[in-house]
Formats: C-alpha cells, sequence, structure tokens
C-alpha cells in the first residue's frame, strides 16, 4: 500500500536531522517515543486505530511494514461485518423489546 503523504511528511518531519525516506525498505530510524507520537498522529489526524498488540517495532520498521499495517486497517473496514450471536432467550436485544401500547384498564 501507498502512504498518504500526509503521513510521510509527518515521519519526515519528526526524523530531523535525518534526510527524507526515499526507499520505502528504508529503516524509518525512529525510537519508541517517536513510535508513540507516529500512533497518536495516525490515530487523531488519520482515523487509524492502532491496537496495543499492534505496537512493536516490526510494524513501524520501514514505510513498507507501516503501509501494510495501514492496509490491514483499511481491510478490516471495507470486509462486511460477521452476524453476530443471537441475544440470549432470558436476555432480548433493545431491538426485539417492543412498548406496550395499549390502553391500560383500571
Amino acid at each position: 500500500m501507498e502512504i498518504p503523504q500526509k503521513i510521510k511528511d509527518y515521519i519526515d518531519s519528526n526524523r530531523l536531522p535525518l534526510p527524507p525516506i526515499k526507499d520505502e525498505d528504508e529503516p524509518l530510524q525512529i525510537d519508541s517515543l517517536a513510535i508513540v507520537r507516529l500512533v497518536a498522529f495516525l490515530e487523531t489526524d488519520c482515523g487509524i486505530r492502532i491496537e496495543d498488540e499492534e505496537l512493536i517495532a516490526e510494524n513501524f520498521a520501514n514505510l513498507r511494514k507501516l503501509g501494510e499495517l495501514i492496509a490491514s486497517k483499511s481491510e478490516a473496514v471495507e470486509a462486511p461485518a460477521q452476524p453476530t450471536a443471537p441475544a440470549h432467550p432470558a436476555f432480548p436485544s433493545a431491538s426485539s423489546v417492543q412498548a406496550d401500547t395499549s390502553p391500560k384498564k383500571d
């Protein structure tokens, strides 16, 4: 997946004094604090949620790996939702409960 320019610009500006990344397999050379900042940027500015178990150095090693992570996120969004399990019969879901609109008899 091609990394959006907005993300490339963010990474390049936060790697100073290193030169901009030219090759997607070039190591990003960012430390753990920079990864946390990058994740915050991805979540707040790009709407890409990174799960705790995805916070591993391998996913942030280079632009190719980061692109694969981002692509997996967009595939998850585009994938059809899996059917949910039916509600337990003793606990009906809110959509299956109907209000009683019959007139009250006193």
